[in-house]
């Protein structure tokens, strides 16, 4: 299984399951490239570490102790610096690597005087905005219902302005966007829905997903699809009723079928290379997982693999993240499945695989500009 990766993509199964260790010269390399400032967003689990571009168009989302301090110290692998430039190594595998910058933005405030990340965060190419003030529903493993007690939805005209912001950024402009976030209550879905059409009608030229739980009254796919709507994400997140009755209270009570139905439908309004379902690997059985990619792809849908990792300010800051073996056993088993019905994983945009199990291979075609690497040399 293993001879057939090269070592850039060995090392991304590693570096998702472990982090890496910064070492003194890296450290410096990289304060330097950000002026003493922060190295990532870090603003969700999944976004927590440093992005880095390996060989063969490798995108790791890469932890590192500053900011996953709860499971990255002790790892045995290291992100270097020498006078090649950045490169990573360890457990017999090593690549050079390149260092995406946060934007300048980062840190800064909306003409309004609130932060600009209230609203909006860039990771690699593309800007995630975020609706709402907390989440209305509670999954243990997320951390957006922890950090803010939910309060509705944020004005939409500094969301708006937010996204500029992020598009016109000098250091790190974004592409694409993608909205998302925590989920609004009853008494605010119209008010999402009226966001969604808000920003599509505002930026007509710009690619625009949305990810979001299939609430009662909040999509109209074929007017989205009419305003242009680029793609959409139904998270089925776990595949396993039980255990998603434990950590996704909330999401549960909707019922499995319940978004597996909804996948089916707007796969047929919009086509299945529209609509993809995540699925978190690390929190269920891997048979479970792969009944889950299996019945996205049934529908005609696109599988998005995410690594468990655990967020300090949740409950399942403890819990263990899945090993790089089980990693790679994912990915190939999902990827022979999704062969089978002519479906490749997802996403499909190259530097949004950063926090997923996908691999793209080396003669990758980038949708959007290459964002602003720095190699350190």
């Amino acid at each position: 299984m293993t001879s057939t990766f090269t070592p850039a993509q060995q090392l991304k199964f590693e570096l998702l399951a472990d982090g890496a260790a910064l070492s003194p010269a890296a450290e410096a390399a990289l304060d330097e490239i950000v002026d003493g400032g922060e190295l990532s967003p870090h603003d969700y689990a999944s976004t927590s570490g440093l992005i880095v571009r390996l060989d063969d168009d490798v995108w790791v989302n890469m932890p590192v102790e500053r900011y996953n301090a709860n499971f990255v110290p002790g790892t045995t692998l290291v992100f270097d610096h020498g006078p090649d430039g950045f490169f990573v190594h360890g457990r017999g595998f090593e690549s050079p690597a390149s260092y995406w910058a946060p934007p300048g933005y980062l840190g800064g405030t909306t003409s309004t005087g609130r932060p600009i990340n209230n609203f909006v965060h860039t990771h690699g190419d593309r800007a995630r905005l975020s609706p709402t003030i907390g989440c209305a529903m509670v999954c243990d493993f997320c951390n957006i219902p922890f950090d803010d007690v939910y309060a509705g939805l944020k004005p939409v005209d500094i969301m708006l302005e937010a996204v500029r912001t992020a598009l016109d950024d000098e250091l790190q402009p974004a592409r694409h966007l993608l909205i998302s976030g925590g989920t609004p209550g009853k008494p605010h879905v119209a008010g999402m829905a009226a966001a969604y059409e808000r920003v599509l009608t505002e930026f007509p030229d710009l690619e625009v997903d949305i990810m979001m739980v299939p609430l009662d009254g909040l999509f109209d796919l074929p007017r989205l699809d009419g305003l242009g709507l680029h793609q959409i994400s139904i998270n089925l997140e776990l595949y396993s009723e039980k255990i998603a009755a434990d950590v996704m209270r909330h999401k549960h009570r909707q019922g499995r079928d319940y978004y597996l139905d909804f996948l089916g439908d707007a796969a047929e309004t919009l086509g299945g290379n529209r609509v993809r379902s995540m699925l978190m690997v690390g929190l269920e059985p891997i048979e479970s997982t792969l009944e889950g990619v299996e019945a996205i792809l049934q529908r005609g849908c696109v599988p998005v693999l995410s690594p468990f990792r655990p967020d300090p300010v949740t409950p399942m800051r403890d819990s263990r993240p899945s090993t790089a073996d089980e990693l790679r056993e994912v990915f190939v088993r999902a990827t022979d499945l999704a062969e089978q019905y002519g479906i490749p994983l997802g996403p499909d945009c190259v530097p949004d695989t950063h926090n997923t199990l996908t691999l793209v291979g080396a003669d990758a075609e980038y949708r959007h500009e290459l964002p602003v690497m720095h190699a350190g040399v």
